[in-house]
């Protein structure tokens, strides 16, 4: 795949986010636990080879008998909460500073502040995710065509496609706003085969291309034995099923699902719901 930029998409603002909310839900909880417990702490003591544990409130320590080993084990997650707690308001707090500066930065696109006459004339380090989709789709290719009297069928941009299946897929493409290209050709490793996967699509979160392959009739048994092959070629030539390789399927009581290709572009893509 080309690449037009000389930085990869920022995704460390999403990830110190993640990590930020993961943070405040684990100090939610530990509250909540240390709300529950009994006053005083835990001390232990080790005579020979056994422990002994006391409870202890007011600088005042009582023997907690063997049996009660339920308050030892209240009281040891308390002192364990208490000096966790710390740690993590600490950490919750560094993380929050560092992401409210970070965002600052973030915001000074020094390309969107550039005049249009300038950005014709300059590069920019990382690119608009719409002006990355544009050159990307400006990329030209050539598909495989059709043959004299297959059937018209048009996506919702009047774009052909062959089969009522995949004009489905594209146009929930095309709502979640997913670039797309139809049939673009691909050489595989392996023999130099040339394959034309229905649907390369671009994820502008990472820049990455995903191959959306829909095999319409996994009922025919020859069809189904060619696909097979297909899928073990894609994976020889180190495409994953989920990651940057989507297969979708249908036989003749069961078609193709709108609700399912929905959650596959959420999925993969992470897209609002449309």
């Amino acid at each position: 795949m080309q690449s037009f930029e000389r930085l990869s998409p920022d995704i460390l603002l999403p990830m110190l986010q993640t990590r930020a909310d993961e943070l405040l839900r684990a100090i939610e909880l530990t509250k909540k636990s240390l709300n529950r417990v009994p006053q005083g702490r835990l001390k232990l003591a080790r005579r020979n080879h056994d422990f002994y544990a006391y409870h202890v409130v007011d600088d005042k320590s009582e023997y907690i008998p063997k049996g009660n080993f339920a308050l030892v084990t209240k009281l040891a997650q308390k002192d364990y909460d208490e000096k966790v707690l710390d740690v993590l308001e600490r950490k919750l707090g560094l993380l929050d500073a560092f992401i409210e500066k970070y965002k600052t930065i973030e915001k000074q696109d020094v390309y969107e502040n550039l005049s249009e006459e300038r950005k014709s004339m300059v590069e920019p380090v990382l690119l608009s995710d719409a002006e990355f989709a544009r050159r990307w789709l400006a990329v030209p290719y050539k598909g495989k065509g059709f043959e004299a009297g297959a059937p018209d069928l048009r996506t919702m941009n009047g774009e052909r496609v062959r089969s009522k299946s995949e004009v489905i897929i594209a146009d929930a493409l095309e709502r979640s706003g997913i670039p797309y290209k139809y049939e673009s050709p691909r050489e595989l490793s392996d023999g130099g085969v040339r394959v034309y996967p229905d649907f390369t699509c671009l994820n502008l979160r990472t820049r990455k291309e995903v191959l959306w392959e829909h095999l319409g009739m996994m009922d025919n048994p020859e069809y189904a034995s060619m696909t097979v092959k297909k899928i073990s070629s894609y994976l020889k030539n180190g495409f994953v099923l989920g990651v940057n390789l989507i297969v979708s399927m249908e036989c003749s009581d069961k078609p193709l699902n709108q609700t399912e290709v929905r959650k596959i572009i959420q999925g993969i893509f992470r897209v609002d719901k449309k």
